[in-house]
């Protein structure tokens, strides 16, 4: 279904909004699964009657796949992919340079703190002059699906062609006012901040959605997140992708591959799946960013949920398989492609992990300083 937030979209981060004078609501860039599960179980509980908490239990068994975010394009909507995480982009000559990083090979002598079996992953050839530059967080499906079918390891591009940011953020200041006076009272202002799903081109605008898949959910205008601020939901959504044609053959051939993660994952042992493997497929090397930080508050418990570590969105694993024969592999892809791949079944359920695969040759590259 597409969620189309019509109001500024208030999914707030960990820091306290308390009635302080000054206090400020800040929102996360782009709202986490368990805040769209969360939200999905409870229209669907409503519409057919059901009690909370003493129906929160049946609710957690509803799972998810997304969001993603969704932009509207001609009559009908593309969507996005996060930012490949072995995508980096560095200043060039009149156009800056997408390169792409792969496994290494440091040769003899050459030691690094990564658990061992793992490889580090970088430029083979880097150039010391280059400056990294701000990638866009949102790549168009066209343009990632691209990525996925063994790109080159450097290219100039156009920024803007890339992607764009995602939603904006728009801040809101709020007093109350004294109904006898008609002025602000005296340590009631306070701020928030949500984020507007609407891209502004010169004089166009495009509109922005959220993109998941449940069965169940009514249609209608109904709140989501912070502030019950108001959103279309629509049973309509966006067709999910099916691997890229070529991409089976290539993975026979090289028997490697690489999984890319559309929304956040996590994992009992910390970066890494239980076994250091993706569905029995060895993992050899990771590019990550910054580790995501996640919380909330249970309704049914009535207290805080602990803080986790999170692997964030668009991480990328570089893994190769055992001596499977062709059919295994074939199954391996259909247990990966759009599937929520995280360690425990309930955060699965939540839409943490969802994965697709890109084709990788298997290759260490040599590093050449």
């Amino acid at each position: 279904m597409l969620i189309e937030p019509r109001d500024p979209l208030i999914v707030r981060d960990g820091r306290p909004f308390t009635s302080s004078p000054g206090a400020r609501a800040r929102s996360l860039p782009f709202p986490m699964p368990q805040t769209l599960a969360g939200a999905v179980r409870t229209r669907i509980g409503l519409s057919q009657g059901w009690r909370f908490p003493e129906d929160a239990a049946r609710a957690r068994q509803i799972g998810i796949r997304g969001p993603l975010l969704a932009e509207q394009l001609g009559g009908g909507w593309q969507l996005m992919a996060p930012a490949p995480a072995d995508a980096v982009l560095l200043s060039g000559g009149e156009r800056p340079n997408l390169h792409r990083l792969l496994p290494l090979d440091l040769g003899q002598g050459v030691q690094t703190n990564l658990p061992e079996g793992l490889c580090p992953v970088g430029i083979a050839r880097p150039n010391s002059k280059s400056k990294p530059l701000a990638m866009p967080r949102f790549w168009p499906w066209v343009a990632f699906e691209r990525w996925l079918q063994e790109p080159p390891l450097q290219g100039e591009v156009i920024r803007e062609s890339l992607g764009h940011d995602g939603p904006v953020g728009e801040v809101r200041t709020h007093l109350k006012l004294d109904p006898n006076t008609q002025t602000a009272e005296e340590g009631y202002l306070f701020q928030t901040s949500g984020l507007e799903f609407v891209r502004k081109i010169e004089k166009n605008v495009r509109r922005l959605a959220l993109a998941l898949w449940v069965e169940g959910a009514p249609s209608g205008i109904f709140p989501l997140g912070g502030e019950r601020r108001l959103a279309l939901w629509q049973e309509q959504t966006v067709a999910q992708p099916e691997p890229p044609q070529g991409l089976l053959e290539h993975l026979k051939q090289h028997r490697a591959a690489r999984v890319i993660f559309l929304t956040p994952a996590t994992f009992a042992e910390g970066y890494l799946p239980r076994g250091r493997s993706v569905q029995g497929a060895i993992i050899e090397a990771v590019a990550l960013g910054r580790a995501t930080v996640v919380s909330g508050w249970d309704l049914e418990q009535n207290r805080a949920k602990p803080s986790r570590r999170l692997v964030p969105a668009g991480s990328v694993y570089f893994v190769r398989f055992p001596d499977w024969s062709e059919a295994q592999i074939e199954n391996w892809l259909k247990e990966v492609w759009m599937q929520n791949l995280s360690d425990e079944a309930q955060d699965r359920l939540d839409g943490y992990g969802l994965a697709v695969v890109g084709s990788w040759t298997g290759k260490l590259e040599t590093l050449e300083v």
